[in-house]
């Protein structure tokens, strides 16, 4: 694959490229298998149009959406490989188990989780966690810190299908916290996230009216917390945009940028019609977003005010499976700003500035991923 990285990249690679070799390889180990550059090669995949031999190709355009085509089966690999390395940025491996050498017979029609982390420090450190019961669908998990075994005080809370929630507090109680709720609190497709700066977890209600939230110290039988989201300077549609945008499914995400700045992200999701080896089918794929940034001048602790944006700077998002990331285009080579980098049940890029939705597709159809942690939707996580 490396060999196949320099291929794609080597009329566009300078000098500068390798200066930022380190930067790239501390992003996650795993990066080297794939090269030193994964994301120089999706924004060269992006730029390349039709390539001359004939491996990248543009399929159908459409206002709004562009399908760029990748005719070779190894690239596509690349390309997936590449977005997920960005998404798991935290260098965490989640797994699951029937037992481990740790499980009391109490716990034999249990299956544990366990995470393989790579410190700051290029050291892999496992951590496992207390049973959970098997056919235990999770959706995605958010931590309040990256796990480090010399740090007792992070947390870590798992939203399950079903809309249910787990607090697990390291070193502090060997148990999953409960935390009451109900399909009418939290949305079943909408990322759970971790805010630095509020030092709390949120997760948008069905609609998106509130943020539903809780604290480090929740406890059992505590009760969750609401925040009241005001979208405001909301864009004006013309007829047939809004009769568009009603017929599209939609999940929100919150994300919070290095710099404390919190961004809610509406992602749109649309049928389409496609003639694949003379059959008729039906696809559900990426469509739009839409991006609100916090207005953090009225927002206080029972309300978030959100203003539309078409322009979050340097900053990139990313969304999958996982937690939403949002870092600086500028400390990763071959990050475009003001973009968006989506990742699992569709890959591709939303550009914010021109409002265009690039979506990767091979022969088979849109490319995807129905594996942990890339899939944006529930799964069971099987056990090895």
């Amino acid at each position: 694959m490396p060999q196949l990285l320099s291929q794609i990249l080597k009329p566009f690679v300078n000098k500068n490229v390798f200066r930022h070799n380190i930067m790239v390889r501390t992003w996650r180990s795993s990066t080297q298998s794939h090269g030193c550059y994964p994301m120089m090669m999706i924004d060269h995949i992006l730029k390349v149009g039709d390539s001359s031999d004939g491996r990248v190709e543009r399929g159908d355009e459409s206002l709004g959406e562009k399908e760029v085509w990748i005719t070779d089966p190894k690239l596509a690999e690349v390309v997936r490989s590449s977005m997920n390395i960005i998404l798991n940025q935290r260098g965490q491996d989640i797994h699951m188990v029937e037992k481990t050498e740790y499980t009391l017979p109490k716990f034999i029609d249990n299956v544990h989780l366990y995470m393989e982390h790579i410190s700051s420090r290029n050291i892999t450190e496992n951590f496992y966690f207390p049973p959970l019961p098997k056919g235990s669908q999770i959706q995605n998990i958010a931590m309040s810190s990256c796990p480090d075994i010399n740090n007792e005080d992070w947390v870590m809370a798992v939203k399950f299908s079903g809309s249910k929630l787990k607090l697990y507090r390291h070193n502090k109680d060997f148990r999953w916290i409960d935390i009451e709720t109900t399909h009418e609190s939290i949305s079943p497709h909408s990322s759970l996230m971790y805010s630095k700066k509020d030092q709390r977890f949120y997760v948008p209600t069905p609609g998106c009216n509130y943020l539903c939230s809780f604290d480090l110290n929740f406890k059992e039988k505590d009760k969750l917390e609401f925040v009241e989201v005001r979208k405001t300077d909301l864009p004006k549609y013309e007829l047939f945009e809004f009769m568009e945008i009603n017929s599209f499914t939609r999940t929100d995400h919150m994300v919070e940028s290095p710099s404390g700045e919190q961004f809610l992200i509406s992602w749109y999701y649309g049928d389409e019609c496609k003639l694949n080896y003379k059959e008729l089918t039906v696809i559900h794929n990426t469509k739009q977003f839409k991006v609100f940034r916090e207005k953090e001048e009225l927002t206080d602790r029972k309300t978030k005010f959100m203003s539309y944006t078409e322009n979050i700077g340097d900053l990139c998002i990313f969304l999958g499976h996982g937690e939403a990331l949002c870092i600086p285009a500028s400390t990763i080579p071959g990050l475009k700003p003001n973009c968006i980098y989506f990742a699992g049940h569709n890959y591709g890029v939303f550009d914010i500035t021109t409002q265009t939705c690039y979506l990767f597709s091979t022969d088979e159809g849109l490319l995807s991923s129905t594996q942990f942690p890339s899939w944006p939707h529930p799964l069971s996580l099987t056990p090895n």
